[in-house]
């Protein structure tokens, strides 16, 4: 019976040693081997001191002083670390926001929505508030609307450059149409004050002479393919308009 079946013999022990030897350092080639113990040691560490100094020191409120004041630390506990994740998250969304950037390859490839799209995103990483789409008319031109935390109401308003003309020609200049507070026109306070609204007209190409001499005029500010290129790449609208607006912080978002 030994000689029909194969004999069985187990590798030596070094051809073992040497195979795991060739897969570990596989691993460690392709990056999948993953830390040391020695790199996870003071993360681990960490966790236990953050974890475990909260714990003893509720148990030693409860030893020493009574279940009540175990109670009250575990909530105060329970609020900070609410708080901090809170905070992490903020900064989170203040890095996600900084790094939001488009190039005028992107503008001009978008259609009239994603170029609005792009606009607003823009605007939300500058810091502006509650930017949304409004239709001011019936056609369907659709203007931007918001807020500066400090008050200041936001419209924007479109046009695109000759590039992105259709068969009849250009097309024709954007009119800002109840855009700010209660129906607002740009050059227009309500009640004699000073106007409260911002309004601007993006545009992926240029102004011409007559619309550049409107907006002054009324007060509107104007942003062109020049000035959209440094907006897109991460200039704050406030500081490229030069936008006088109260608790203004053109390097945040």
């Amino acid at each position: 019976m030994s000689d029909v079946l194969w004999p069985l013999r187990r590798s030596p022990e070094g051809r073992r040693r040497d195979f795991r030897r060739d897969q570990e350092l596989q691993l460690r080639l392709r990056g999948e081997y993953g830390p040391e113990w020695w790199q996870v040691l003071p993360g681990f560490a960490l966790v236990v001191v953050v974890v475990g100094a909260p714990l003893s020191a509720l148990g030693w409120l409860w030893s020493r002083v009574g279940w009540w004041a175990a109670l009250l630390g575990g909530i105060g506990l329970g609020y900070a670390a609410r708080a901090g994740v809170q905070r992490r998250r903020r900064a989170v969304a203040r890095k996600r926001r900084r790094s939001v950037s488009f190039t005028l390859d992107q503008v001009d490839a978008a259609d009239d929505r994603g170029f609005r799209t792009i606009v607003g995103r823009l605007l939300v990483r500058d810091g502006w508030q509650a930017v949304r789409g409004i239709r001011v008319t019936e056609a369907g031109v659709v203007h931007l609307v918001g807020h500066w935390p400090g008050g200041r109401q936001l419209g924007v308003a479109f046009e695109r450059g000759v590039e992105r003309s259709g068969p009849d020609g250009p097309r024709g200049a954007a009119a800002l149409r109840a855009v700010g507070p209660a129906g607002q026109q740009p050059g227009q306070a309500a009640g004699g004050a000073t106007p409260t609204a911002v309004y601007i007209v993006v545009s992926s190409g240029s102004f011409a002479r007559d619309r550049v001499v409107w907006a002054a005029r009324t007060g509107v500010h104007l942003v062109d393919r020049a000035m959209l290129e440094r907006w897109a790449a991460g200039e704050h609208l406030v500081a490229l308009l030069d936008l006088d607006l109260d608790d203004v912080q053109p390097n945040a978002s």
